[in-house]
C-alpha cells in the first residue's frame, strides 16, 4: 500500500517542511507590516502638508 500514497516523511522532514512554512509566513506577515507602516508615514505626511496649507 505504500506505493500508493508514497513513502512517510520522517519527523525530521516534517519538522523542516512545517518551519519552513512558519519563515515563509512570518517573513508575508514582515512585508506587510513594513508596507503599513509606510502607508502610515505618507498619510500623516499628506495630512501635515494640508493643515499646513490650511485645507483641512
Amino acid at each position: 500500500m505504500e506505493f500508493l500514497f508514497g513513502s512517510r516523511k520522517t519527523p525530521a522532514e516534517i519538522l523542516r517542511q512545517n518551519q519552513r512554512a512558519l519563515n515563509k509566513s512570518m517573513r508575508e506577515l514582515d512585508r506587510e507590516r513594513t508596507k503599513l507602516e509606510q502607508q502610515e508615514k505618507k498619510l500623516i505626511n499628506d495630512i501635515k502638508k494640508s493643515a499646513k496649507s490650511n485645507q483641512i
